[in-house]
């Protein structure tokens, strides 16, 4: 190998053990951490959502905040309204109605189907609407006593909005999601 492969080889290390020590660290926290990047898709850009907090409850508690469409609203900042328009009767997936009117941005309304590992996955993509994509899952994990709460997704809005505004909006909105997940999931 040369000088200058073993320099690029030993830069993206570092890189990648700093990145793993500042996600492992900020994963044991009760803050939430948010990581936001750009992504490119056969269907075009998009924007990959990386989110992760530690709730003070158990993963029953924040599994019944995180699954409720009535109360959705109440912690997801700019939803208008849910509304669940197909499911199985077994309980093991949902076909769901978001409206959501984020500032700076059109109204979207999208169809999006969840599928459910009880207490465990919420597994979600887009079915029809305004998102070009919307394909993630939520993960909850029980570590020393509290509930890890993981958020991984692609999405992409159907509309042509600057990725710099999305980004914006993601970075405000999913802390503050975040936060009210924990809020509604304690005592």
């Amino acid at each position: 190998m040369s000088l200058k492969s073993n320099a690029a080889l030993l830069t993206s290390l570092i890189i990648f053990s700093a990145y793993s020590a500042v996600l492992h660290a900020t994963a044991a926290s009760t803050e939430p951490f948010v990581e936001i990047f750009p992504v490119s898709t056969p269907d075009g850009a998009a924007t990959r959502v990386k989110a992760v907090i530690e709730i003070d409850a158990s993963p029953a508690a924040v599994w019944a905040v995180i699954t409720d469409c009535t109360g959705a609203p109440k912690v997801i900042p700019h939803l208008e309204s849910c509304r669940i328009v197909e499911k199985d009767s077994s309980g093991s997936w949902d076909v769901r109605e978001h409206i959501i009117n984020p500032p700076f941005l059109p109204r979207i309304r999208t169809l999006v189907r969840n599928d459910f590992t009880l207490r465990q996955r919420l597994a979600f993509k887009v079915q029809s609407g305004d998102m070009r994509i919307s394909d993630g899952a939520w993960v909850l994990k029980l570590v020393n006593g509290r509930t890890r709460l993981s958020y991984e997704a692609i999405i992409a809005p159907k509309s042509s909005a600057p990725q710099f505004i999305i980004s914006r909006a993601i970075a405000q909105d999913f802390p503050a999601m975040l936060r009210a997940i924990q809020r509604a999931s304690t005592p």
